[in-house]
């Protein structure tokens, strides 16, 4: 699928939604049992005509701590928190390291996990998680052909808009009131694009920031100090939609130089991990031709959607609720682009028919609809 198609929101489809406080590894029990099926092979019928489909897990996106979970590593507060690489905590700011020897390997995590559940007394156990930087249960996900490490790239989005934010926040704390005043009226009158929503107060309203917000607001700032520049550099070099040889030697240099000078300049960055990334970034984009392509842009903005609706949910099954809700707008969504509805001659004529109040029904789950109703009713 064409770049321009494949980040459309609309190209993305939501199977489950779990819930806050819910088991990440109970919801994927079904989802695991699909996919090792079709790991074997499947025939399923395709326009009428049978096809034997073999299918895979081929990318897990996810943030920091996440991802390491997934990945089966410990979080990145841990000695060995990096889910790419073995470096330990106190070295995440060493650049000349031999990546050869401190990188995961999938066969060599595998021997680890087994020496750590065939270990009976729980604080031996505990040692060798600490001393492997592993978890002492395995994701679940470990149970699908896929290699753990390798096909859950740490992510561009998370990492660069965290970069970001510190800076910003580092960047205003060196203002004297003055400079804090200043800024804020040069901020008021600063030109920016006309499709960027307002942008708030640097200074007073930090903390309400999204990430798309401290994104753009790099662009702002990079005039201000010498590392918004080179953080300004980097960031459009691993947002490229393209690579060649050039381009990955170019993307090489401004991460190096980025991760060189941040720590310098602010004591804040050294051993950060989102700095010590810099030094897989060049990886996982020869991995998988760009990093666009594994970085967590398109769910970050489904989850923004899904935050937006749970206001207007009645909070009886959340789950069921937004997933049906979400769906249905996919539907209308896909009729208003000109989709074909098969039982109809021609597209959209039945978008507006005396059909058309079914779609909205019954997007919440509840005890007794008509019930409810009814009480309204006799309520009015």
């Amino acid at each position: 699928m064409p770049m321009h198609q494949k980040k459309l929101i609309k190209n993305h489809f939501v199977l489950g939604f779990i819930p806050f406080g819910g088991n990440f590894n109970e919801f994927m029990v079904p989802f695991v049992s699909e996919i090792k099926k079709f790991e074997k092979g499947k025939i399923m019928t395709v326009q009428e005509q049978d096809a034997w489909i073999i299918a895979g897990l081929v990318l897990v996106t996810a943030d920091l701590p996440q991802g390491n979970d997934m990945a089966g590593v410990l979080r990145y507060n841990a000695n060995k928190g990096c889910r790419t690489c073995t470096t330990k905590k106190e070295l995440l700011s060493t650049y000349n390291q031999d990546s050869v020897t401190i990188l995961r390997y999938h066969h060599i995590t595998d021997e680890e996990i087994s020496k750590i559940s065939q270990e009976s007394v729980s604080s031996k156990r505990g040692q060798l998680c600490t001393e492997y930087g592993l978890r002492s249960l395995p994701s679940i996900l470990d149970k699908l052909k896929c290699e753990r490490h390798l096909q859950t790239p740490q992510d561009i989005y998370h990492a660069t808009a965290g970069k970001i934010g510190r800076l910003l926040k580092l960047t205003c704390e060196l203002f004297s009131q003055e400079g804090e005043d200043d800024f804020v009226k040069i901020w008021k009158n600063f030109e920016i694009p006309k499709k960027w929503s307002r942008l708030l107060n640097s200074i007073s309203h930090y903390n309400s920031f999204m990430m798309i917000d401290v994104a753009r607001i790099s662009l702002v700032l990079k005039a201000i100090i010498s590392c918004w520049v080179q953080v300004a550099k980097t960031m459009k070099a691993v947002f490229n939609k393209e690579f060649t040889l050039d381009s990955y030697e170019e993307l090489q240099l401004y991460l190096k130089e980025e991760f060189l000078i941040l720590p310098k300049v602010f004591a804040s960055f050294v051993n950060l991990q989102n700095i010590h990334i810099n030094m897989h970034i060049l990886m996982h984009a020869k991995t998988f031709g760009t990093l666009v392509n594994s970085q967590v842009g398109i769910k970050e903005m489904v989850h923004r959607i899904f935050k937006g609706m749970i206001p207007k949910t009645n909070c009886k099954t959340i789950d069921l609720d937004l997933l049906k809700c979400y769906n249905t707008l996919f539907a209308i969504r896909n009729l208003a682009d000109g989709g074909i509805d098969p039982r109809l001659n021609r597209s959209c004529t039945g978008f507006t028919s005396s059909n058309f109040d079914q779609l909205f029904s019954n997007w919440y789950v509840t005890e007794d609809k008509y019930l409810i109703e009814e009480q309204i009713q006799m309520m009015t």
